[in-house]
């Protein structure tokens, strides 16, 4: 078998329209995915984001609150919540195809497929909503209109980066570190009006946010800053790191993408900033470890110059490309894999049974309020299941989150409420959920924060 025969196609009339179909099927796989698959932990508590519109808030900007209202807006909470993660990520594959160099990249528009089918978050993101969705997809569209800027410098051209510059600091803050990256690739556009026009034009589309951050005391930079720093340095945090980053970009891809980079040289001024990027990313993050646990999808935006060097470094010999074909092809049915059991119901995995769950509770409370205690994403998957009114309690040693800023604690004061979290001693209800935990607590007349008994925190 001929790997590079496999992976070329040499009509290109023939390549576009298999990469159209490509996209189209995408988003199609995506968007069904996400109707009919369980939520991250996390998603719910951006679907309050939603709820409560703002232009900053505890954890995150708010852009992914955004994507959440748009798509209640357009099709409901049963098929618009994750509408989204499916479009952004489908034109962050458009966007990131056009961001290539490589003048031979239609005859192998094959290479591209299986790049996007076997990197673990690429498919992630693409039915799962979370901040990096919308980061990505933005860093993307970006770095294109970067690439043409480099080529035709502009007004129109420098107003749209600064427009994308923003909309990506309002995605998430690593947003920062890409643009830090882009500029330390290229100092040139310090001395270049155009990039003046970008900067001024993101600085006032990204100050409302810091007129929140700056009336609310700056929640965000402390939390992200300070709050989340370990207290000791311990090598898990660094050991783990490479290990969480196959799992990130993939076991076969990440080798290859490290290779590529690794040898290849900037020809271009936009190669050279790619280079930046990957090497920024991974390294950033690497270094933060020496501060505490880093999250494995912190690098994500890396896969965009991975993707830009392993594209070309693949097709070079048939050692490498029939290495690629079995890799990627390997992957790609993994993941395709672990995408049907999360459509298969009844597992006894966190994405499954998640209405049974809130059914179980909600058998109990009724139309009552229900208090977690130090957890925001059960609130949040209860309001999102039940359209009841949820709120967590957080214990004196617990980090505060959204739901301290929401006006939710005044419409539940004073109510009888289902307070669910105190320890065993203290309980006079116990739930049993589906997954086999026991939710333990008991009811409160007249509830206010002060009724809420301070012992050691519980799961």
């Amino acid at each position: 078998m001929n790997a590079l025969n496999i992976l070329t196609t040499r009509d290109k009339s023939v390549a576009k329209r298999r990469f159209w179909a490509f996209l189209v099927f995408w988003f199609v796989m995506s968007y069904l995915q996400g109707v009919f698959s369980g939520f991250n932990e996390d998603e719910p508590y951006y679907y309050i984001y939603a709820l409560y519109p703002a232009w900053g808030y505890f954890d995150h900007p708010p852009m992914v609150g955004v994507f959440v209202k748009m798509g209640l807006a357009l099709l409901g909470k049963d098929f618009g919540v994750r509408l989204f993660a499916a479009l952004s990520s489908t034109v962050f594959l458009w966007a990131a195809w056009r961001v290539l160099e490589y003048k031979e990249k239609w005859r192998y528009v094959n290479v591209y497929i299986l790049l996007a089918l076997s990197i673990p978050m690429v498919n992630v993101y693409g039915f799962i909503l979370v901040p990096d969705a919308p980061l990505l997809v933005f860093a993307a569209l970006f770095l294109y209109v970067y690439k043409r800027f480099l080529y035709s410098r502009s007004v129109s051209r420098a107003v749209f980066m600064g427009l994308l510059a923003a909309a990506m600091l309002y995605s998430k803050y690593h947003g920062a570190l890409l643009l830090l990256l882009v500029i330390l690739s290229n100092l040139q556009l310090l001395r270049n009006k155009y990039f003046y026009i970008a900067l001024l034009v993101a600085t006032l589309c990204f100050m409302p946010h810091i007129v929140w951050q700056i009336e609310n005391d700056f929640p965000s930079l402390k939390y992200h800053l300070v709050q989340r720093s370990a207290k000791a340095y311990r090598f898990l945090y660094t050991w783990e790191y490479p290990l969480n980053q196959l799992a990130v970009l993939g076991p076969f891809t990440l080798p290859m993408m490290l290779i590529a980079v690794f040898k290849s040289k900037a020809r271009t001024s936009l190669s050279r900033t790619m280079r930046f990027i990957f090497w920024g990313f991974l390294g950033f993050f690497l270094l933060m470890t020496f501060k505490g646990h880093v999250e494995p999808h912190w690098t994500i935006v890396a896969v965009i110059p991975g993707i830009y060097f392993c594209h070309p470094w693949a097709v070079q010999n048939e050692t490498r490309a029939r290495f690629f074909l079995f890799g990627t092809l390997f992957a790609a049915v993994l993941l395709l894999i672990a995408r049907i059991l999360l459509l298969i119901p009844g597992l006894p995995t966190p994405y499954h049974n998640q209405e049974q769950w809130g059914e179980a509770i909600e058998q109990v409370a009724g139309d009552n309020p229900v208090v977690f205690r130090d957890s925001y994403q059960k609130p949040s998957m209860y309001t999102y299941l039940t359209d009841n009114t949820a709120w967590t309690y957080n214990s004196p040693t617990r980090r505060s989150n959204q739901f301290d800023y929401l006006p939710i604690i005044d419409s539940i004061t004073g109510k009888k409420v289902l307070y669910l979290g105190s320890g065993k001693e203290d309980s006079s209800i116990e739930i049993l959920c589906p997954d086999g935990d026991t939710l333990r607590g008991r009811w409160i007349e007249n509830f206010h924060v002060d009724s809420v008994r301070v012992d050691s925190p519980v799961k």
